[in-house]
């Protein structure tokens, strides 16, 4: 896929159809075309193991039905529900995530958005506006469908939702579980012990890349303590972008294993009777099959402002028309510009160019030395570590080395064991960037050279001599790797994507050792 301008707003999300393996059918989705098509093979056992094992459907009238070969929106609920309150008859759940999917085979790519729960609507049967995800708690799936309906709808233009799935805390922490946790990116220091009063949830991640599992990763994507809304859908989909090179992700999309695949749709997610439909899975199926090669195109959802009493997100009408023509049309506000090019079909291979030079990241905007802290930070932690510690020589303006808590160190030295259960030395550099909301980039070394963060690169780039592996999201860059004969090293851009491609790529250049080989 031909990356987006890079004055393109930030798009959260190549790969995104990863939300749709932990949102059950849409685990087709995930898995591409070879499982799509087996669906037609072992549809009628597959809607056994759905009956037999899994929940009633939701009835849920306003559900639009598609005639096949027809585009089709999907939507998938994640919502705050716990197990112990169903069981004591605790207060309502809110839905804590609403995610739409576009398939049309028409488009050149798969959209994906999602709409922020504090977005200021107002809900059927209310006269007083309130945030969205609130129709959740007042009327369930239900509601909320017929809220988003009616928010996203415009004369002239009935918004239209074709199928629907949700999934509760406990599904997705046992989701995680199931396909054996996932390898993460953590950006910095997360912690939260409620000890200030705040009405956050609790939560104590460390930075750096590592295993995280059930209660952390429900902890790390519902996280807003000390951001905002727009953060957090970063962080969940950034989360569920890493989830797809996961091993047991993997394992599941053979297409023999398709009744696991249904096991798990049926025990972890509820769902509208369509998908249970052997006409309907058929049509979705199909449809896939068309749309799986497609690159995947995030459609960001940006609001025009916020109310800061009480941190409703505001869209007006002509922004959400906006917004709802580029979801259904899959292409970005710049894709859409007259004289624009069709993006070309993504290649397996990673596109190759020529050299820079370090004369030519010499003089980037807006970056400034970082060699007397990198150094304060190599004398620490290199004799902690049993392969070189390589720190920046050049940083963002402005940005200090910070490890996102002051109590704790910048850098965090670690072990992590592999899929096979190898133990690796880790580090992890953390990196503040100015700004009333933090907001963190880092550099990660660490001597297992295979990690699922970095397989399939989409560019490779010699950096003073070194073989860079670059990997974007939209045209902006987001991680930029190197190996070396014993270890591993790469630069993660922020969630938001503030770092510039050649401020990532001069920071990257400017790795060093502490002797200075």
């Amino acid at each position: 896929m031909e990356p987006l301008p890079e004055d393109a707003p930030p798009r959260v999300g190549r790969g995104l159809l990863l939300r749709a393996a932990l949102a059950a059918v849409l685990i087709l989705l995930l898995s591409g075309g070879a499982v799509a098509s087996a669906v037609f093979l072992q549809v009628d056992d597959l809607l056994n193991v759905v009956k037999e094992e899994g929940r009633a459907p939701i009835a849920l009238p306003e559900i639009d039905e598609a005639d096949v070969g027809a585009p089709q929106t999907l939507m998938i609920l994640g919502s705050d529900e716990r197990f112990d309150e169903k069981k004591r008859g605790g207060s309502r759940a809110r839905s804590d995530t609403i995610i739409l999917v576009r398939l049309d085979k028409n488009n050149d790519a798969v959209s994906v958005m999602s709409l922020p729960r504090d977005l200021k609507v107002t809900i059927p049967g209310n006269s007083v506006p309130t945030k969205i995800n609130a129709a959740y708690e007042q009327g369930g799936a239900r509601l909320t469908l017929r809220t988003v309906k009616k928010v996203l709808s415009t004369p002239g233009r009935q918004f239209k939702v074709n199928h629907l799935v949700t999934i509760g805390f406990e599904s997705f922490q046992r989701a995680i579980n199931y396909v054996g946790c996932v390898y993460y990116d953590v950006d910095r220091r997360y912690f939260n012990d409620k000890s200030s009063g705040q009405n956050y949830a609790t939560i104590d991640i460390k930075p750096g890349y590592q295993r995280i599992c059930g209660q952390d990763s429900l902890d790390y994507v519902r996280h807003r303590y000390s951001d905002n809304d727009l953060f957090r859908a970063a962080r969940q989909q950034e989360f569920l972008r890493q989830v797809k090179n996961q091993q047991g992700v993997q394992r599941l999309k053979d297409p023999r294993r398709l009744k696991d695949l249904a096991r798990v749709f049926s025990r972890y997610f509820d769902s509208d009777k369509g998908l249970r439909d052997r006409k309907e899975l058929f049509a979705l199926a199909k449809l896939v099959i068309f749309a799986s090669q497609k690159p995947v195109r995030e459609i960001p959802f940006i609001p025009d402002g916020e109310e800061q009493e009480s941190a409703y997100l505001l869209a007006s009408e002509r922004r959400i028309e906006e917004t709802v023509d580029r979801f259904l049309s899959g292409r970005t506000a710049v894709s859409q510009r007259k004289g624009s090019r069709r993006p070309r079909k993504r290649s397996t291979r990673p596109r190759s160019r020529p050299s820079s030079s370090s004369a030519s990241l010499k003089d980037v905007p807006g970056l400034e030395s970082a060699t007397r802290e990198g150094e304060d930070q190599a004398i620490t932690a290199d004799p902690k570590l049993d392969f070189p510690f390589y720190f920046p020589g050049r940083k963002p303006a402005g940005s200090r080395l910070d490890g996102g808590l002051s109590s704790e160190p910048t850098t965090r030295t670690y072990s992590i064991r592999d899929e096979r259960g190898k133990t690796h030395r880790a580090y992890r550099l953390t990196a503040r960037l100015p700004g009333a909301v933090p907001e963190y980039y880092g550099i990660q070394g660490m001597t297992w050279r295979a990690p699922p963060i970095l397989d399939s690169p989409d560019e490779l780039r010699t950096v003073n001599g070194r073989r860079l592996r670059l990997y974007y999201d939209g045209r902006k860059l987001r991680l930029v790797a190197w190996k070396t004969d014993r270890a591993v090293y790469w630069v993660s851009n922020s969630l938001m994507r503030r770092l510039s491609n050649r401020q990532m790529l001069a920071v990257a250049g400017s790795l060093r050792r502490l002797s200075g080989g």
